[in-house]
């Protein structure tokens, strides 16, 4: 008696409905192996929901373990198409059905003949068919879903946290507030063990480390998605969300033991390599009692110069004492020249909305007056044109959001470094991280801040 493999496949809902049901695959299996007198099932072997195009298939897999054993003599299956719709894994499935001395069967199809050259042949040809016609759906499938994209539909079910679907599109819902609470906390504390422990102790939404980083990076929140940038309403202002992107390309990793001020913001001058935090280990005499004491300071060191890597030339330890000590002396003179820089950039951007918002104005009575038969249709189309014509020309100076200064604002008051030196040292951190971007050093030990 032959031991049989029933093997059964469908990929759509669309399949089932054509006749393809995983039931009438195994009724139609089974009134096969009751006709024949030598074979007798050894096992069933389901994949639903999965594409002929892949390989890796559980079933599948589990299937050609049993060919491996010994265990299976013949697989049989409806259609060709139901196997296989790849003609290399057809190709290379087949070598080891060969190997195994295991022959198949498609049941509905049974002019397939593998025992003769010319029956490998056919099939092989049958098969890039069944291979190109997969392909050609795929594309399909793609340019459609690129083309809903394009016009603001959504192409699956899975929405954001914060949004919902109304007629095919996104629409902003209740949740959205608790997006911009996620985000603003990782703004204020840059951790995203930290984020993590909020969302679920003070929001009561568990999510892991993946989900959280995957939502922090989604540009559906400022509208975007793909190529359109217009795809749904914003949730998150793209200043705030392009600032979260920066923190998270840190990628800072927190040491146990120690807190170092400025971990993931010192870059080498010479080979804009990050820097790393350690700490030196030495000895004092102490003449009092005539006692060695032991203590340890925080440094950084380029991370092209440390141990046996030689590429950089920058061999200087800074020490974060000493670093922090000379940030705090300069660190309220450069805001200023940072704000006063942004403050002018701001007040373009804003003469630019009010430019635009007039315009629109303009635009909304021109149409009312011709709605009202003030003007007729040339005088109409003449002058909407000339104003079209203006707003789009103030959209492409518009290359940036105006800054949200109030951070750095805080740092300029007469209490600032009293404030500071009474904040534990992962206060202090995130105080710097709030408002620096990179502290760039030299060889000379000069600094230079770069602010977000």
């Amino acid at each position: 008696m032959k031991r049989a493999a029933l093997y059964m496949r469908v990929s759509t809902d669309q399949q089932a409905k054509h006749g393809d049901s995983l039931r009438e695959q195994r009724d139609t299996l089974n009134d096969y192996v009751k006709s024949q007198k030598d074979i007798k099932i050894f096992a069933e072997y389901i994949d639903d929901g999965i594409s002929g195009q892949k390989l890796e298939r559980d079933e599948f897999t589990r299937l050609m373990n049993d060919v491996t054993a010994g265990n299976i003599d013949i697989i049989l299956f409806t259609k060709l198409d139901r196997w296989f719709r790849n003609l290399r894994h057809y190709l290379n499935t087949q070598e080891t059905l060969e190997k195994n001395n295991v022959s198949w069967n498609a049941v509905s199809q049974q002019y397939y003949d593998t025992s003769t050259a010319y029956g490998r042949t056919f099939i092989a040809q049958v098969m890039s068919f069944a291979e190109l016609e997969a392909q050609i759906d795929s594309e399909r499938i793609k340019a459609v879903a690129a083309n809903k994209i394009q016009q603001g539909e959504v192409v699956s079910g899975k929405v954001p946290l914060g949004y919902s679907i109304e007629k095919k599109r996104l629409v902003i819902n209740d949740q959205s507030e608790i997006v911009k609470a996620v985000f603003n906390h990782y703004l204020t504390y840059n951790s995203m063990r930290k984020t993590v422990g909020y969302m679920e102790n003070d929001l009561g939404i568990q999510r892991n480390y993946q989900s959280v980083r995957n939502m922090l990076t989604n540009k559906k929140y400022i509208g975007e998605h793909r190529n359109n940038k217009e795809y749904c309403p914003p949730i998150i202002d793209s200043s705030d969300f392009y600032r979260v992107q920066e923190l998270l390309k840190k990628n800072v990793k927190h040491n146990t033991k120690r807190t170092y001020l400025f971990s993931g913001l010192v870059e080498c001058a010479e080979c804009g390599k990050a820097f790393t935090g350690q700490s030196t280990y030495n000895k004092y005499f102490r003449k009092s009692d005539n006692k060695y004491i032991d203590y340890s300071s925080k440094c950084y060191r380029c991370t092209q110069n440390r141990n046996n890597i030689r590429r950089c030339s920058n061999k200087k330890i800074y020490y974060e004492e000493k670093m922090e000590a000379e940030l705090l002396k300069i660190i309220q003179k450069s805001i200023k020249n940072h704000i006063a820089t942004f403050e002018g950039s701001n007040k373009k951007i804003a003469k630019k909305n009010d430019r635009t918002k007039k315009i629109e104005n303009k635009l909304e009575r021109l149409k009312k007056a011709y709605l009202n038969e003030v003007i007729d249709l040339e005088e109409y189309k003449k002058d909407r044109s000339a104003l079209v014509s203006e707003l789009e020309k103030i959209e492409l100076e518009k290359t940036e959001q105006p800054r949200d200064l109030s951070a750095y604002k805080k740092i300029l008051s007469s209490d600032f470094l009293g404030q500071y030196r009474s904040l534990t040292e992962s206060d202090k951190k995130i105080v710097w991280r709030s408002i620096i971007k990179k502290i760039i050093v030299d060889v000379e030990g000069n600094i230079d801040i770069v602010f977000l």
